[in-house]
């Protein structure tokens, strides 16, 4: 019988959380199995040092997680309220594969082309059709003890970096349960612009219904985080 770490029951009991919850529709949901092979964090982070050189933060293996993938699509009505989200995880072995090279195109100055190279994607939308994503950032010829930025790419908007590192965003993901355009609240953003406008109603919404919905969480950072970009 597989045995999950305290990350990975998190994850479960947030899914079935949104399957149980009043007025949440979920269109696709995805529990893989979990690559016990791997090990446990401090067994897959040496790999990562063997196999591609890095040596990761040991703060980063409180988000490690080892599903083939975890993912949802849903979405809430309540009222004239509406909201969508969707996450959909690799872990971090697997993100080490997930680059960046797609989004390189023959119109991309050169500073992005490094940059997208070095994206290890580990969070995807695909069923929302949205063309954003969520990557570690991994510098080119990386040596020692990393922390690697984590970047949010929005095909219309390009790309933004976060304030936060991996086992926050983790951490995060399971409070915001992939709301879409959360990745804001950690960005240097003004979200009374009009390209952003709907993105702040949304989150908005989230933080009026989710503390109702889902009590067991607390939401004070990111109603901070909200004001501080309105």
């Amino acid at each position: 019988m597989t045995r999950f770490t305290e990350q990975e029951l998190r994850y479960r009991r947030m899914l079935d959380e949104l399957q149980a919850a009043a007025g949440v529709e979920v269109f696709y949901e995805e529990r893989g199995n979990v690559e016990e092979g791997l090990g446990e964090a401090p067994d897959a982070f040496a790999l990562f040092e063997e196999w591609h050189g890095i040596r990761l933060a040991p703060e980063l293996r409180r988000g490690f997680l080892r599903f083939d993938g975890i993912s949802c699509h849903w979405r809430l009505r309540r009222g004239e309220s509406s909201l969508s989200g969707e996450f959909s995880l690799r872990h971090l072995s697997a993100a080490f594969f997930a680059t960046g090279e797609h989004l390189i195109h023959e119109d991309l100055d050169p500073e992005r082309r490094v940059l997208y190279s070095g994206f290890r994607i580990f969070d995807e939308h695909a069923r929302t059709g949205a063309g954003t994503l969520a990557a570690l950032g991994i510098p080119p010829a990386a040596t020692g003890l990393l922390s690697p930025e984590i970047w949010y790419y929005d095909s219309s908007d390009g790309e933004l970096k976060l304030d936060l590192d991996y086992a926050q965003y983790i951490d995060t993901l399971l409070v915001t349960r992939g709301t879409n355009g959360w990745q804001y609240l950690y960005a240097d953003v003004d979200l009374t612009e009009s390209g952003l406008a709907g993105v702040g109603d949304d989150l908005r919404t989230m933080l009026d219904v989710f503390p109702e919905l889902f009590p067991d969480h607390d939401y004070a950072d990111l109603r901070t985080r909200l004001q501080e970009r309105l």
